[in-house]
């Protein structure tokens, strides 16, 4: 019985043992993860060691930069022909729907037939357009805006090589510090390029 009860014991302490060294394991590789972490922390704040992380907002850059407002107004003023056509059109549907809805006007059956589907076969013109409208804009809105971030993406990197950065980080981050925040520098530059090429134009 004793022998028994010493080999349950063993295996006990040996189970024991093998959870514990899992658990220093992974203690080990938590702590090795925030030293790590600690140490990419004091690169960033320690000026001595000559490295730079940077911080850019890059959804602000994009919404802010002078070629993103510029491609929404070439996108309205291409646009706005359409969508007055649209509104011309949802004008005289109402107009239509309110003569159908006037139990004033005493119309034949034959003129109200006739009435009635106009007002049909003008709103199924109006949903299409408005289809086309909507799917057109987005496509084009998507190839403006890819253009743009294709210029933010080329002023970051324009921007850490000519400021001597190791690192610029975007998405993902939760927390930067304003001190490494260097979105507004980089929106400057675009300011400053778009401006250029508007005055050698």
């Amino acid at each position: 019985m004793r022998s028994i009860a010493n080999s349950k014991q063993f295996l006990s302490t040996s189970k024991t043992n093998s959870v514990m060294a899992r658990v220093s394991v992974r203690i080990s590789t938590v702590l090795g993860a925030l030293m790590l972490l600690c140490t990419a922390a004091t690169l960033a704040d320690d000026d001595s060691s000559g490295s730079r992380i940077g911080f850019v907002d890059i959804p602000y850059l994009i919404g802010q930069a002078p070629q993103a407002l510029e491609a929404e107004q070439r996108l309205e003023a291409e646009f706005a022909p359409r969508q007055a056509e649209l509104e011309a059109q949802r004008t005289e549907l109402d107009a239509l729907n309110k003569k159908l809805a006037d139990g004033s006007l005493e119309l034949p059956e034959a003129d109200r037939l006739r009435l009635d589907r106009e007002t049909r076969g003008l709103e199924r013109r109006i949903k299409r357009s408005e289809q086309d409208f909507r799917e057109e804009l987005n496509i084009q809105k998507n190839n403006e805006f890819k253009k743009v971030r294709v210029l933010v993406l080329e002023a970051i990197a324009d921007f850490g090589k000519k400021n001597q950065y190791d690192l610029i980080v975007s998405d993902g981050v939760l927390f930067a510090n304003k001190r490494i925040d260097v979105t507004e520098r980089i929106l400057e530059s675009l300011v400053k390029e778009n401006a250029r090429l508007h005055s050698s134009n």
